[in-house]
């Protein structure tokens, strides 16, 4: 050790073997000075072979064990719009829903018949239903009802007229920055009431016409009014199918106005006039326009365990990986039997990346890709020629003079409708008469008899190899119509071979951008391949030329017998078919309608009353909400050359909207030109009620917002089905309330009492009688 001199300080200079030689002798010294410490020292170590099993002290583990501990489940339905309706498991202690997870037993699942689900079903859950609680705990849920202030001044008033002055001071034209206050149930529901009586008085009548001109609404959206200010009212369940009582019952609510009509303008009830019930697929776009062009019905689906038969997966615009959460196994599945997965998009995408190819595509060129294919298989005689034959339309035969299909009726001297009652056409399909009489029978040409012959909408398949009858799939022919003209028919199949030699290959490469080899490649495996998908998703459903898309995407299915069969067929994954599980029969009744629909002045009281015995009468109207997001006023156009053309329909024609209640849907976030509607359109508007779960744009834009319970609070039974699987659905929550919310069914049907309320009209309650006793399984039984 060594003294160093620094600046006139002395300092010690230890090397490090001084340092560690001082500290053992230290140590030493210390050990020997303490007795206990000596003796644990010198004991020997344990020999501990497995540390798991060995461990001196494990309470710490406690607490993390404990994080998982739980009092009590319950069994809920997730049911946003994915479509999916997963039942979860919420596990609960003191209270308080701590995490959710899968039940595991969907192979208990079963119907009247006894047949099961499978094992392979299992685990049913995705993020969101396993987070589900945090948003439910979370900052935006809506606790309490709310009602903007300068809408309340505008009520508290007297509800004066929206002249641009008042819809200043009352901040109609700038909602958005206005106060959402806190109100009780029962303050909203007066409010509510209130608000529906004024609007229904101010646009009711003569007076009401004259207001509505004023503010420049046509005189056709005024006709289908009749005179009631209850037309002007809109309601929309958001997709009613998510909660059939909660979320269709806004459909109910808007049949009650029937009620208010008849206090407000005195007339009997058969010229009553509901409200207005806006749609919800069709503004959306999520069906595919297509389908109904080629098979008569609004969509075709398959419940997703159908994937597992597919060979061949084709997905359009559709992404199977992302959108189809707890179900996506299906699909992964058929990657591990060995299935071919093709993926069509412009974007290489999730499904891409999984996909045997991806097929590059300019966007909205789809049609012309699969016109292509049609083309390439039909030359190269990549089709089934007996089910062509026997299951589609392409033998029928077209009259070129006026490109329709020829009738039976028009050739045949005194034709009678061949169509047998028994088969399935009436028995099944719900064919009338009326329609019969309007669509014939066809004809074909019989190669076996060298001349034309009548088939009825039943011969197809065996049907028509009974009868003897050969259908020509080419050529052109001369027959004499009834009336002794001689006229040219064809077959369809030749007129799609006209129509497709705009679609040679070099063509449709120039047209999509697509690598030829691929669609090649796809038109061969098309041909080969047993049985083949195609999914189109709302990528192709949501924009132009859909129509197009849809039709052309079943061409090469229908050429290679790719219908009918498990694991085969076109598919839009929209949803709305299942609400056909509701749909009326004769031996149920009206079914949905019945619920939907029911004669609000002829309600039926008793409980024990089956659906059969419900008399539906709609007095409501359907209306799409895309009119309101375009102005608020239908097509109608001043052109230079012609004047004034109305493009909408009788059937279509809107009303001007004057109020809008709606529930389970972000209204504002689905529209077009949000900016457009909050300047120039909502100031219109005089009362917005929102009904939801948590703060959303269109609660912020809204005059009164109502909080509904979530699904895990829900005080009475729902129902809800899914396009992706087979399960009808029913629960009710297992918490009680965590806010001062209440089920939405309860919400509308205390609406409707309060006016009942203030208009003294005891039929009100009577029509909501069942869900304001607490007693929905009334209902539910019905339908």
């Amino acid at each position: 050790m060594r003294k160093l001199k620094k600046n006139g300080v002395e300092r010690m200079n230890e090397s490090r073997r001084d340092f560690l030689k001082i500290s053992a002798v230290t140590a030493v010294t210390l050990a020997l000075s303490n007795k206990p410490f000596l003796l644990w020292a010198l004991e020997p170590v344990a020999n501990v072979e497995n540390p798991l099993a060995y461990y001196p002290n494990r309470d710490w583990e406690k607490i993390y064990r404990d994080q998982y501990r739980y009092d009590r489940t319950f069994s809920w339905v997730c049911s946003p719009n994915d479509t999916h309706a997963c039942r979860a498991l919420a596990y609960v202690r003191n209270g308080i829903i701590i995490r959710s997870g899968s039940e595991y037993n969907y192979e208990t699942y079963g119907d009247l018949y006894g047949n099961k689900a499978t094992q392979n079903w299992n685990p049913r859950q995705c993020a969101k239903g396993f987070t589900f609680h945090r948003l439910m705990y979370g900052p935006y849920r809506l606790k309490y009802p709310l009602v903007r202030r300068g809408w309340r001044e505008w009520a508290d008033a007297g509800f004066p007229d929206l002249t641009p002055e008042n819809k200043t001071k009352y901040k109609f034209d700038s909602r958005g920055t206005d106060q959402l206050e806190k109100a009780t149930w029962d303050e909203a529901y007066t409010y509510i009431a209130n608000g529906i009586m004024s609007i229904a008085k101010r646009y009711s009548g003569v007076e009401g016409k004259r207001k509505l001109l004023a503010e420049g609404y046509p005189e056709e959206m005024l006709a289908p009014m009749k005179g009631a200010g209850t037309r002007t009212m809109k309601f929309r369940g958001g997709m009613g199918l998510l909660g059939v009582f909660g979320k269709y019952g806004m459909y109910r609510l808007a049949n009650t106005m029937a009620l208010l009509d008849v206090n407000i303008r005195g007339v009997s009830e058969e010229g009553a006039m509901g409200g207005r019930a806006w749609s919800n697929y069709t503004w959306h776009g999520d069906q595919a326009p297509g389908h109904p062009w080629v098979h008569g019905l609004q969509n075709a689906d398959c419940d997703f365990n159908d994937l597992r038969f597919s060979k061949l997966i084709i997905q359009d615009g559709k992404n199977l990986v992302e959108n189809k959460l707890t179900d996506s196994h299906w699909f992964i599945e058929c990657m591990e039997r060995g299935a071919k997965l093709v993926t069509i998009s412009p974007e290489y995408s999730p499904p891409a990346s999984k996909s045997d190819y991806w097929i590059p595509i300019r966007p909205q060129t789809d049609a012309a890709l699969f016109l292509g294919i049609t083309r390439l298989m039909i030359d190269q005689g990549w089709y089934d020629k007996e089910f062509v034959a026997q299951f589609t339309d392409f033998p029928l035969l077209v009259r070129t003079d006026n490109l329709k299909r020829l009738r039976a009726a028009d050739i045949f001297p005194d034709y009678k409708l061949g169509l047998s009652k028994n088969g399935p056409s009436f028995k099944y399909q719900g064919l009338k008469q009326e329609q019969y009489e309007k669509l014939g029978d066809f004809v074909v040409w019989d190669e076996t008899k060298g001349a034309p012959v009548a088939i009825t909408r039943d011969d197809v398949g065996k049907n028509l190899s009974k009868k003897g009858i050969n259908p020509a799939l080419e050529g052109s022919y001369k027959v004499k119509t009834v009336d002794g003209k001689e006229i040219e028919v064809t077959t369809l199949f030749s007129l799609y071979k006209i129509h497709l030699r705009d679609y040679d290959l070099d063509s449709v490469v120039e047209i999509t951008k697509a690598p030829k080899d691929l669609i090649e490649q796809l038109a061969k495996d098309i041909a080969a391949i047993k049985p083949v998908a195609i999914h189109q998703g709302e990528g192709i459903n949501h924009w132009f030329h859909a129509t197009e898309m849809n039709r052309a995407a079943y061409l090469p299915l229908m050429l290679t017998g790719n219908i009918g069969q498990k694991g085969a067929g076109a598919f839009g994954w929209a949803g709305n078919y299942k609400a056909a599980l509701f749909q009326g029969s004769a031996w149920t009744g009206p079914g949905f309608k019945g619920w939907v629909a029911e004669d609000p002045f002829h309600p039926n009281l008793d409980p024990q009353t089956p659906g059969k015995a419900i008399n539906a009468h709609a007095y409501f109207r359907d209306e799409e909400p895309a009119y309101w997001n375009h102005g608020d006023r239908a097509l109608i156009v001043d052109t230079p050359a012609e004047g004034k053309k109305v493009f909408t329909g009788s059937t279509h024609m809107p009303t001007p909207t004057k109020a809008m209640l709606f529930t389970n849907v972000n209204l504002i976030n689905n529209a077009k030109h949000t900016y457009d509607m909050l300047k120039n359109v909502n100031p219109n508007v005089e009362m917005i009620l929102s009904i939801d779960i948590q703060m959303t744009a269109s609660i912020e834009y809204a005059d009164i917002a109502l909080p509904a319970n979530t699904w895990m609070e829900s005080e009475g039974l729902e129902v809800t089905a899914s396009c992706s699987n087979p399960f009808l659905q029913i629960w009710k929550g297992g918490i009680p309330p965590i806010f001062d919310s209440k089920d939405d069914l309860v919400i509308l049907s205390e609406i409707a009492a309060k006016l009942g309320d203030l208009t003294g009209d005891a039929r009100f309650r009577d029509y909501w009688k069942f869900a304001l006793e607490g007693k929905r399984e009334v209902y539910i039984q019905r339908l």
